[in-house]
């Protein structure tokens, strides 16, 4: 073996040693400075547009994507049916202008329209979603930490956060609260072997909700996948 071939050699060993030595530092420093998950995901406050009686839609002027304001008339139900339902008392003073105001359907919050649920001529009745509203310039993330981790985590501690949808896209967040419960202790199957009464046990995760920042300009949308970096707490 020549001198060349050995040099080459030792120069090989040296790279792949500093290259495990790196990567091993890499990863010691990223566990122990930070709790990262890809079980989150970004959410806004859902208002929904509902009617306050049952009754025929006689309009219904909005689509999924639509600014609306709060106290704008979104729809209008046609008000036979309650006045038959009052009988009598539909000519009451007072009653016939508070059934016709009863009858706009109002947006009960700034926002865009993210679901559309109906259309004119429909039948409707109170507490039915009609539509649903989104702020989207209030959006939050909500991560599922395992609870292994929520030792690390304080309220106001740094996030940063990657969107899948918009890769070179880094946006910072702050933890905001931590769920009091995790995401399975209200799941309709619960974790125990009905038959014996024993408790499954796995790791469970805890909602950590977590504000943003930066992301004006961005067509973001709730449910988007994104990836969150909080900056740990060591103890």
């Amino acid at each position: 073996m020549n001198v060349r071939r050995i040099v080459l050699l030792n120069v090989v060993a040296f790279i792949v040693v500093l290259a495990a030595v790196y990567g091993g530092y890499s990863y010691y420093y990223q566990q122990s400075h930070y709790v990262t998950t890809n079980n989150a995901f970004i959410e806004g406050q859902v208002v929904p547009l509902n009617a306050e009686f049952a009754g025929k839609l006689s309009s219904w002027n909005v689509t999924a994507g639509d600014q609306v304001a709060a106290g704008q008339v979104v729809g209008q139900l046609d008000t036979s049916l309650e006045k038959q339902q009052l009988g009598v008392t539909a000519s009451a003073p007072g009653v016939a202008q508070a059934v016709s105001n009863a009858a706009q359907i109002m947006s009960p919050t700034n926002g865009t329209v993210v679901q559309s649920n109906v259309s004119a001529g429909q039948l409707v009745s109170p507490g039915q979603p009609l539509g649903e509203v989104v702020n989207l310039s209030n959006l939050h993330v909500t991560a599922n930490i395992n609870e292994t981790e929520l030792r690390n985590i304080n309220v106001g501690d740094t996030v940063d956060i990657s969107v899948d949808s918009y890769p070179s896209l880094s946006l910072k967040g702050t933890v905001q609260s931590i769920g009091m419960t995790t995401n399975s202790f209200f799941a309709l199957i619960p974790s125990t072997n009905n038959a014996s009464g024993t408790y499954t046990r796995v790791t469970q995760t805890v909602p950590v909700r977590i504000s943003m920042s930066g992301y004006a300009g961005t067509a973001l949308r709730p449910g988007m996948s994104v990836t969150v970096r909080i900056h740990r707490q060591t103890p």
